[in-house]
């Protein structure tokens, strides 16, 4: 039996080529216009911040503005380096969709992960000064702590669901991966 080889080459090129799938493409746009909808929330959180600082001229909304900036940067600061490479696919394949998928679940956990911990560093410190008023500390202050705790949990929650994202796309990856290396036998 002969192969050709060349038309192998052909085939082969012709499957990384195809257009992605229309839902992938579509997740990815959904998954833009989140990241723009997230940036806007931060701008508009910083600037009312501090504009109610700059405004109030208060030390609890000076230390809030504060609080807001850090974390704000510290928080864009590690999703902008670990979503390195993740901006947008290398080609208009299916193969570079799932890989940008992929790419993108990996980049959510590892900024998930981060929050988590920055805000069980915060919530430690916090727990630490409502301690060292409390007795003079207001219902206030254990309400943010109690909010704080909350949020671990649910920090928690969603760290769990990440993971299983990141195996989905990695489960995507690897399906377009084994189809694209597939040739159809001859009949």
């Amino acid at each position: 039996m002969n192969t050709d080889t060349e038309l192998e080459a052909w085939q082969r090129e012709w499957r990384e080529q195809t257009e992605p799938l229309p839902e992938l493409k579509k997740k990815i746009k959904r998954q833009n216009l989140r990241t723009l909808l997230a940036i806007a929330a931060t701008v508009i959180c910083l600037v009312l911040s501090t504009t109610e600082a700059l405004r109030g001229r208060g030390s609890f909304m000076t230390g809030l503005a504060l609080g807001i900036w850090f974390a704000s940067l510290s928080m864009g600061s590690y999703a902008w380096w670990v979503r390195r490479g993740a901006w947008k696919p290398e080609a208009q394949t299916t193969r570079a969709y799932a890989e940008l998928a992929y790419k993108r679940a990996v980049a959510r956990a590892g900024t998930l992960r981060f929050g988590f911990y920055f805000l069980l560093i915060a919530t430690i410190l916090y727990a630490a000064f409502a301690a060292s008023i409390w007795r003079t500390a207001s219902g206030a202050t254990w309400l943010v702590l109690f909010g704080m705790v909350i949020e671990l949990f649910f920090f928690s929650y969603l760290r769990r669901r990440k993971r299983r994202d990141v195996e989905e796309a990695r489960e995507l990856m690897d399906q377009t991966n084994q189809d694209s290396d597939v040739i159809p036998t001859e009949r």
